[in-house]
């Protein structure tokens, strides 16, 4: 995460000096002390069960010895809650009191938006106050009798906030009027429509309502749904505000990130009470879409929190419709996926399913269930003509994101539809292969050299593992001894942060900026680091100043042994004394290793 780069820096380094990695890291995972100041758990991030998971407290970091998974404690946020740097330093900071000019440049429109942020959600949380007021007051027994009559237990309903919105046009705006927000507030929040009057007047009136939050758990919207069947429209939602857009978002999914986390699957369906049904069946992993379809943003979100979806959308022709869309973004995306199809003719949605059926019939259908792909030319078979489905391929071939995923796609493609695999190949570009791709899986993991550089390993883990030794290797000449690519790189790299550190937490920092492969094999340096003890560390580096200056004077002796036999008859003679003179000096030099000096401590 680059946002050092951004001018997020000090408001970054004010959250880290609040908020202590290991407590936010120990929400989500058991943490045990593994000595050296580390702690240890398994992987949240892959599937296991040995502590391969180190977090280092003084150093502010998480490394996976596993899955090589690395960074600070807003990656760690970022990543196990499935969203970016920004988001996550927002959430973190007001979590630390934090405010964010500190870090960020803002220029007066910037600074309107944000008070105009801050305002929506203070809003947002009277609102949920009121409505779940209202829903245990006498006023919500009616509220009350019906979510009895649907099967939703209590604690479910508290887990969710479940709240009532009472009949009148004002109860809401007179609350916010109360607390000294304006109308005009309201409705920009999203809280209170507009009248062609231009008065404000309450958005929501006689519904059940689902409070819908961020995943720091801050109320960002609402769904209502009429209980009483007069109102055609059963459910209406939030507008689009200044906290929300509802194709970011998704309902349940700050309830359920830990679940998915620990599961490492996610259940995605449709309505309100589908989420809640699953939860109440012991699927806590589950949240559902806030519109017709699975959006891109919320694909990717999910994405970053687990590896495999499983869609359940209702039996009708608009679910069939909305499981293969999503099941198309799935597999261009490369997630894997499953779609569960309720059987037509039967409940129309998971919700009635359960209740009617129960978890062991749920579990026979997810069993029989198809993968996306499959899925896909099934719909495409029985509800497309021939023609609208070669259309369909083609379209989506052009989607997939990575291309190593398309002769995959192809050939089942092909098969499954009835199609000529060679055009279908034409049309992806397949029949020529570019010259000097690589996957993804050609590159080395962890980063660093392969065994031909071993060397360069060594001399880099020590600069990293004690960058106070920085000045003393470079002066020793480290960056001439170095023999890949890879390292020289990344030397130059650590030379430039250190000499821009401020200290060694800064050092640190500017660390979590390097590409993902580099960065993971710099923090496995220091995640394996035995405790602190200055006097070997002063031996290791004296070694290794040695073993440089061994490499030199070999590199030396080389160099005159070739021109020694380049040289003929008595310029060889004059030259060979030369050499030997130079080679005493080389081996004086490089004879032994001076006791390192301090810096950054």
């Amino acid at each position: 995460m680059a946002y050092r780069e951004r001018g997020f820096a000090a408001a970054a380094r004010a959250v880290k000096e609040r908020l202590n990695i290991v407590d936010v890291v120990g929400r989500y995972v058991r943490l045990r002390p593994a000595g050296g100041g580390r702690m240890m758990a398994p992987c949240p991030f892959h599937q296991e069960t040995k502590p391969s998971f180190s977090v280092q407290a003084e150093q502010g970091f998480f490394y996976c010895f596993g899955c090589q998974a690395s960074g600070d404690i807003f990656d760690f946020y970022a990543k196990i809650n499935g969203v970016e740097f920004k988001e996550a330093l927002e959430q973190l900071a007001q979590e630390a009191g934090v405010r964010l000019e500190q870090g960020f440049n803002r220029d007066p429109a910037a600074e309107g938006k944000r008070r105009g942020r801050e305002a929506a959600f203070k809003l947002h949380e009277l609102a949920r106050a009121h409505f779940r007021d209202n829903l245990a007051g006498a006023a919500g027994k009616t509220c009350r009798v019906y979510m009895e009559g649907r099967g939703l237990d209590k604690d479910m309903a508290a887990s969710f906030e479940l709240g009532w919105s009472l009949e009148g046009w004002n109860n809401l705006s007179n609350v916010l009027i109360r607390a000294g927000y304006s109308k005009e507030q309201g409705v920009e929040a999203g809280l209170l429509g507009k009248s062609d009057r231009g008065s404000g007047y309450d958005f929501f009136r006689s519904r059940l309502m689902f409070p819908i939050k961020d995943t720091g758990g801050r109320v960002i919207a609402f769904g209502g749904r009429d209980i009483s069947g007069r109102d055609e429209r059963k459910y209406i939602n939030s507008p689009a505000s200044p906290i929300y857009k509802k194709a970011d978002n998704l309902y349940g999914l700050f309830q359920a990130r830990a679940a998915i986390s620990k599961e490492k699957f996610v259940f995605v369906t449709e309505g309100y009470m589908d989420v809640l049904a699953l939860h109440q069946f012991g699927y806590r992993n589950a949240c559902g879409v806030l519109s017709a379809d699975l959006t891109p943003e919320q694909l990717r979100r999910l994405s970053l929190l687990c590896s495999r979806l499983e869609l359940i959308f209702d039996g009708d022709t608009a679910g069939r419709k909305a499981a293969l869309h999503g099941a198309e973004m799935a597999l261009a995306r490369g997630v894997n996926c499953l779609v569960i199809s309720l059987p037509q003719g039967g409940p129309k949605d998971i919700d009635e399913f359960l209740k009617q059926h129960g978890r062991e019939a749920f579990e026979e259908l997810r069993s029989a269930s198809p993968d996306a792909l499959t899925y896909c030319m099934r719909v495409l078979n029985a509800d497309f003509s021939p023609r609208e489905s070669s259309a369909w391929v083609r379209e989506f071939l052009h989607k997939v994101e990575q291309p190593e995923f398309v002769p995959r796609y192809v050939s089942a493609l092909a098969r499954g539809l009835g199609l000529e695999e060679r055009l279908l190949r034409q049309e992806a570009g397949l029949l020529v292969k570019p010259e000097g791709r690589r996957s993804a899986q050609a590159l080395p993991r962890g980063g660093g050299p392969g065994a031909e550089a071993a060397l360069d390993r060594e001399f880099i883990a020590r600069a990293v593992r004690y960058p106070r030794f920085i000045p003393v290797l470079r002066d020793k000449g480290l960056g001439f001894v170095l023999q890949s690519g890879w390292g020289k790189s990344l030397w130059s790299k650590l030379l430039g942060f250190y000499a821009d550190a401020q200290d060694t937490a800064d050092f640190l920092d500017k660390l979590l900026s390097l590409d993902e492969d580099d960065k993971s094999f710099c923090l496995a340096r220091r995640a394996d680091m035995p405790p602190s003890d200055p006097d070997k560390e002063e031996a290791e580096c004296a070694e290794l100043c040695r073993k440089i200056g061994s490499v030199l004077r070999d590199q030396a002796l080389d160099s005159q042994a070739r021109a020694l036999s380049a040289a003929q008859g008595d310029a060889q003679d004059a030259l060979l004394r030369a050499l030997l003179e130079k080679a005493l000096e080389t081996r004086e030099i490089y004879a032994t290793g001076e006791k390192v000096g301090h810096s950054h401590e």
